[in-house]
């Protein structure tokens, strides 16, 4: 058995410990946060109530690791919904393997905050003792008649979903009127009303271009180094792993394939595509990374244009907290290792934090693409950050995997420190495994396979430049091809809102 200590702050360790073999196909790392030492697995409010996850090996007895407050955190269960003390409540959260749990969650948004669901498209009501749907009447989301939409089914469709234990469910094996996706045996909310009943990749996505107009096919040539377009007219995908670690072959292969593939069949096509991070779920010291970044550069391949990718947690050790690189406190891991060579490799660059300028062939306008390294802080890239954000341009998109609410990164608080000096367009975010808008500026974008939480399905962001300089930003929904029409926004370059 191998013992490794770390320490993820000043006042708290976790102990690894790796032995030969483990359920749920890992090669049997257990991780335990001493709560002794940092006092984080405390039962009531405060801040020592989130104390960060990878799995729910990391939790004490009787709680699980769960998705909620914009993080993935440790929380108690409550399968019978009365198990709360008054400072929590319960609610169907979604774990770490995709499976809905009922957890204890605190109160008073401790954690930090959460990202804001689509307004057609909120959680059932699961207050009851059972957990069960209170709220009567038709499911929030539901379509309308329709039990069928994309790979999801209704509750009425025998399916291969699970039941929870100690609730009643339908025959797709989900509870609260959930629908099962028969791809990823997984339940989640209904889909949003006007998601299911047409479209289609081939027809394209829907996208409403507002106001401003459409500014027309974008022309031009965008490689590695950056390049000129007549129209910024890209995606953003997020995060992609399996939903154990080192389960190599539960990686997400068929969604990541038809996210790509249906980026690839838009009209027109992109010329380039960026990544929030995560494309892996695998212990820090396996060589389960590896692969698992394989499958998703052959689906990334899929996409002819170019690609530019970010650093996420799980491309250091998994820990939220953890910090990867030369001179850094988890030094080269290999997973860190593989996302360099493997995917930062390709594109000739040489650090985790890097920039991209693209800027109009006739020169009326200039844009720089800023990937921060939120788990391979260093002071060098303190200095880097201020002077690339410092350096003028008419757009500027900040793509980072750690949102502003998971601060316990060790670059989120520096970065956003230094961002908030520096006019910028949107702050485009991952780790989350949903969509949604954050304050003016940041957008979460984490639906790209990881399992979900929320009221989602998985798919992508089409960000899109308008004849008025405001650049629109759409969720692609990967089952049908269509936008969601409660989501779309668009914003000026400063950032600001635009009609």
């Amino acid at each position: 058995m191998l013992l490794r200590v770390k320490y993820i702050s000043n006042a708290s360790l976790v102990v690894v410990l790796a032995a030969g073999c483990a359920n749920g196909g890992s090669d049997g790392a257990v991780a335990r946060t001493d709560s002794a030492i940092d006092g984080t697995m405390d039962t009531g409010g405060g801040a020592g109530a989130c104390p960060p996850c990878v799995t729910d090996a990391d939790c004490a007895k009787g709680s699980a690791c769960a998705q909620f407050a914009g993080d993935i955190y440790c929380a108690p269960l409550c399968p019978k919904g009365d198990e709360c003390s008054s400072d929590r409540a319960c609610s169907s959260s979604t774990g770490v393997a995709g499976d809905q749990v009922s957890v204890c969650i605190p109160r008073g948004d401790v954690c930090g905050s959460v990202v804001p669901p689509s307004p057609d498209a909120s959680a059932p009501d699961t207050s009851g003792p059972s957990g069960e749907d209170t709220s009567g009447g038709v499911p929030p989301g539901d379509t309308g008649g329709g039990d069928h939409c994309g790979t999801l089914v209704g509750p009425s469709v025998a399916a291969g979903c699970t039941c929870a234990s100690g609730h009643t469910c339908g025959a797709n094996g989900c509870y609260s009127s959930w629908w099962c996706d028969t791809a990823t045996n997984k339940c989640h909310a209904p889909p949003g009303t006007g998601t299911c009943g047409g479209g289609g990749t081939d027809a394209g996505p829907h996208v409403d271009s507002g106001p401003g107009g459409d500014a027309g096919l974008p022309t031009g040539t965008v490689g590695p180094a950056g390049g000129t377009t007549s129209r910024l007219y890209f995606t953003v995908v997020g995060d992609t792993r399996p939903p154990v670690i080192n389960d190599t072959k539960g990686y997400p292969v068929a969604v990541i394939d038809k996210i790509y593939s249906d980026i690839a069949a838009l009209s027109p096509v992109p010329l380039f595509s960026v990544s929030t991070g995560d494309y892996c779920f695998a212990q820090a010291a396996s060589s389960e990374s590896g692969p698992q970044i394989d499958m998703y550069m052959a689906a990334r391949a899929r996409f002819p244009g170019a690609w530019f990718p970010a650093i996420g947690n799980h491309e250091c050790t998994g820990a939220v907290t953890s910090n990867c690189g030369p001179g850094t406190t988890d030094g080269l891991t290999v997973n860190y290792t593989n996302f360099m060579s493997k995917m930062l490799g390709p594109i000739g660059k040489s650090e985790p934090y890097y920039s991209i300028r693209i800027n109009a062939t006739d020169g009326s306008w200039t844009s720089k693409f800023v990937f921060v390294a939120a788990n391979a802080w260093s002071t060098a890239q303190q200095t880097w950050l201020d002077s690339t954000l410092a350096a003028p341009t008419t757009y500027t998109f900040v793509i980072r995997h750690e949102p502003a609410a998971a601060s316990t990164a060790p670059g989120v608080k520096p970065s956003e420190a230094i961002m908030a000096k520096y006019p910028y367009t949107l702050s485009l975010v991952g780790h989350t495994h949903t969509y949604g808008r954050k304050g003016a500026r940041e957008v979460v974008i984490g639906n790209g396979g990881a399992p979900l939480t929320g009221t989602v399905n998985f798919g992508f962001a089409l960000l899109s430049q308008r004849a008025d300089g405001a650049i629109r930003v759409d969720m692609i929904d990967y089952s049908t091809g269509a936008s969601d029409p409660s989501f779309g926004f668009a914003v000026h370059p400063d950032g600001s809102p635009a009609p």
